[in-house]
């Protein structure tokens, strides 16, 4: 509570400003791939586009959306990715086609690579270095009461059978711009980096420049493939499977005690992430994710979908707690938003897993889980070595550096 207190009023703002945006988004998103299915009827290739377009649409704009909040400042960018937020949402309670749906799944991805870059680049500014890890965690924990709460109200609300909680979620992200406007008025901010002429030349050539981050986002993006399979393939094959009775109810129940699961195991893992490495905790995290999918693909009651949901969440935990920290221990402070904007090439994986998913269910059908699930385990692990070979290289680096400060 201490060290909350100590922390700038934007920060803050941040943080509350994600717990009820994503408060609203986890009353929605999570059974966007139901809805899709079971109200409008669309085949599950056809969902697996739909829900890869917005990642796809990430993956175009990453180093875009970093270097535009370096170049044009972190306020601009805000504003820009929460007032496009409501309108895709409002969009998407209208929308009834497929070429609808793919459009503004295209820009909720585009308001995604904005927004994201520039919250985490602000949070970054106005905390000092010590404080970094608490506050980056802490917004991991907001998200995930988030998740805890929303799957209760997506419930009572009918979510994944009415168009109603989108009208929600694009309300919230309205009154989240006005409050970003209001704060930037209320306690300014001298955005030292923000007017800045980052090229985006440059952008890309820090991807060749730093060779160990450049692993590690590669490793990274076979995680986020396998995670991504929690909002596409997995919701998808509870509905239609015979083996499990009751998969809508189940998959809210999933993922509530995927949000729970991370309050739980959050603190914890960070310590070991802290005594070890970042790039330990996240290469621990791909393996866990993938043994996840395994017993996914081997569940054949509520119970054991139950364990193996929270095999996969510490996996996701190990991951993603370490994340933003990993970011900027690599980034310097003037290319600090392009890094963060950087690492939405882990977009890759997000676009390919649901499309490889949907192709895999539409396949093999969901009464034949293991080769589905199994499949995408194989691929979640081919993460492993590339980020191995990132703490070499990372290892490598420091020793250098270490030598020359010597021999100086």
């Amino acid at each position: 509570m201490q060290q909350l207190r100590t922390l700038h009023p934007l920060a803050l703002g941040v943080l509350f400003g994600t717990f009820f945006s994503r408060l609203a988004t986890f009353v929605t998103m999570p059974f966007f791939a139901i809805y899709l299915s079971m109200v409008l009827k669309f085949d599950p290739l056809s969902i697996g586009y739909i829900m890869s377009v917005s990642a796809i649409a990430g993956l175009l704009m990453s180093f875009i959306g970093g270097t535009l909040s370096d170049r044009y400042g972190r306020r601009a960018m805000m504003l820009a990715g929460t007032f496009g937020y409501a309108i895709v949402f409002f969009g998407l309670a209208q929308a009834s086609t497929f070429l609808g749906f793919f459009l503004l799944s295209f820009m909720s991805g585009v308001c995604k690579s904005i927004f994201e870059p520039s919250a985490r680049a602000l949070m970054s500014d106005t905390t000092d270095e010590a404080n970094r890890l608490f506050v980056f965690n802490l917004r991991y924990t907001f998200i995930n009461i988030a998740a805890a709460i929303g799957p209760g109200i997506a419930l009572l609300l009918s979510a994944g059978k009415t168009s109603v909680t989108f009208y929600i979620t694009a309300a919230v992200y309205a009154i989240y711009g006005v409050m970003v406007f209001w704060m930037f008025r209320r306690y300014p901010f001298e955005e030292t980096h923000g007017g800045k002429k980052v090229s985006f030349g440059a952008t890309i050539a820090l991807l060749k420049r730093d060779t160990a981050f450049t692993f590690a986002l590669a490793g990274i993006i076979f995680g986020v493939f396998g995670y991504s399979q929690f909002n596409s393939t997995l919701p998808q094959f509870l509905t239609n499977t015979t083996l499990i009775d009751g998969g809508t109810g189940l998959f809210a129940i999933l993922i509530t005690i995927n949000a729970v699961t991370v309050l739980i195991v959050q603190y914890p893992v960070m310590k070991f992430g802290v005594r070890t490495s970042p790039l330990v905790s996240i290469t621990a995290g791909i393996a866990t994710v993938a043994v996840g999918l395994f017993l996914i693909g081997n569940a054949s009651s509520a119970l054991f979908m139950v364990f193996a949901m929270f095999i996969f969440t510490c996996g996701e935990v190990m991951m993603f707690t370490m994340t933003d920290i990993l970011t900027d221990r690599f980034a310097s402070p003037e290319l600090r938003g392009s890094y963060f904007g950087a690492m939405g090439l882990t977009a890759i994986g997000q676009s390919v897993g649901p499309i490889v998913g949907g192709q895999l269910l539409a396949s093999y059908g969901a009464g034949a889980p293991l080769p589905v699930f199994g499949f995408l385990a194989l691929i979640t692990l081919l993460g492993i070595p590339l980020l191995l070979l990132s703490q070499k290289v990372h290892r490598k680096t420091e020793s250098e550096a270490e030598e020359k400060v010597v021999n100086l």
